[in-house]
């Protein structure tokens, strides 16, 4: 069955249902939906500085976390395939550029690389970049490691040492696990490939050409730091962060800002909902990459976490009864969150920016202690699900929390909102 979208209709209950969830509550960030460059709702609304009383706006620049990762996907895809644009066989660059994915880590990245210090793992031998891109190389994710908050990396090497000496966490390809790990090394891989450094290759190929003015790949220096000595930041917001299962939580400024050496091509992206806009037009119509590139980038390859939902290279692929497949992606770095989503058949995006973010800190050692009695009978899936309830049932206010400051929940809303508002087309 085909699906239109009833415009008027879709604009009304849109914005209602977007309106009313955010009435009375303290959001803070940026929303659009849009077909194609047609807006349908925007809105910006909080304080990219509540010391300062500065309220976010169109200009407001945000960290979208692992958002990033599909810039990385795409990146590779485009660099292998300016290698080889002398040939015009459409088919025969994309078995070459396949091909060049099954390379493992050492081609790329050989012994001598300066990024192993002296020592290459030996998993290098072995991971594929394919695999580094769907999450299936089984590398530890550094991100996850005791300890991970208190290191200090100074160099690229550095964030790999603490890493690399980890035995694989399983046979690679053998299931979906998310590693931050493995996109990291495909950032070094990608300058390996481009002979330029990450954030310059982004910016020449992509956010320059496409005027995405105000969107950089950060490389060094935390928030605080970006907006002290970085022009380029200057309207970069703070981060913010409430206690989860507080009944009369507030807003605070977060403790610890993350020093943005360390996301890499993992995370490492800053930028605004109208810059995200232009890259999800420009990529979904073929202006970025090929249509049989864009293939390779939108494939399921594996079945995640959630039962109903596939990740290709660096996307995740949703499904759903009326919109059928639709592509989208979730960011979080400490103070901010990100969704950035695109539904082909009805040519919407969705893009919602934050700067509020949860501080489970307080509550982790119950986490542990209900993780720890969860039947291993369960299926990961089904662990997430009895995992959420237990903790939701004796932490009330979670739920209430979430509602007055996350933006989740709002984009939740929004599909169920396009959903019900799509007619059955009549047969031609």
């Amino acid at each position: 069955m085909k699906y239109k979208l009833d415009l008027k209709e879709a604009k009304d209950k849109i914005r209602n249902t977007i309106d009313e969830l955010l009435n009375h509550k303290q959001h803070s960030g940026s929303i659009i939906v849009a077909i194609n460059s047609n807006t349908i709702y925007k809105n910006y609304f909080g304080y990219a500085d509540i010391l300062k009383k500065i309220p976010i706006s169109q200009d407001t620049q945000l960290l979208a976390g692992s958002v990033t990762k599909q810039f990385a996907a795409v990146a590779i895809l485009r660099a292998l395939y300016d290698k080889i644009t002398y040939k015009n066989d459409h088919e025969e660059i994309k078995d070459i550029i396949q091909n060049e994915l099954n390379y493992t880590i050492d081609h790329y990245l050989p012994l001598e690389h300066d990024i192993w210090n002296g020592s290459m793992p030996t998993w290098a031998n072995t991971v594929t970049i394919h695999q580094l891109l769907v999450h299936s190389s089984g590398i530890t994710n550094y991100t996850s490691l005791p300890d991970f908050e208190k290191q200090k990396f100074l160099k690229d090497s550095d964030i790999v040492s603490f890493f690399k000496n980890h035995e694989l966490e399983f046979t690679s390809g053998e299931k979906f696990s998310y590693s931050n790990s493995g996109y990291y090394l495909l950032g070094i891989i990608i300058q390996q490939i481009t002979q330029q450094r990450l954030d310059t290759y982004l910016e020449k190929t992509f956010f320059d050409p496409l005027q995405m003015r105000s969107t950089f790949l950060a490389i060094q220096g935390t928030v605080d730091d970006l907006i002290r000595s970085d022009a380029r930041f200057s309207h970069l917001a703070r981060g913010y962060q409430y206690e989860i299962a507080e009944q009369h939580t507030n807003l605070k400024e977060i403790n610890r800002y993350e020093s943005m050496e360390v996301p890499g091509a993992g995370g490492s992206l800053i930028s605004t909902a109208e810059d995200l806009l232009k890259w999800n037009n420009a990529l979904y119509n073929g202006k970025i990459i090929p249509t049989f590139l864009l293939e390779l980038f939108l494939k399921p390859y594996l079945v995640t976490e959630s039962a109903d939902a596939y990740y290709g290279y660096g996307i995740e692929i949703m499904q759903s009864d009326i919109l059928g497949k639709y592509y989208s992606h979730r960011g979080g770095i400490p103070g901010f969150r990100s969704i950035l989503t695109y539904i082909p058949l009805l040519q919407i995006s969705i893009v919602t920016l934050q700067n509020i973010a949860a501080d489970p800190e307080k509550i982790m050692p119950d986490v542990e202690k209900i993780k720890a009695d969860i039947p291993k009978t369960l299926s990961p899936e089904e662990s997430m699900q009895e995992l959420t309830k237990r903790i939701e049932d004796k932490y009330p206010n979670i739920n209430q929390n979430k509602k007055r400051y996350e933006l989740s929940p709002v984009y939740d809303a929004i599909i169920k909102a396009i959903e019900s508002v799509c007619i059955l087309k009549s047969p031609d």
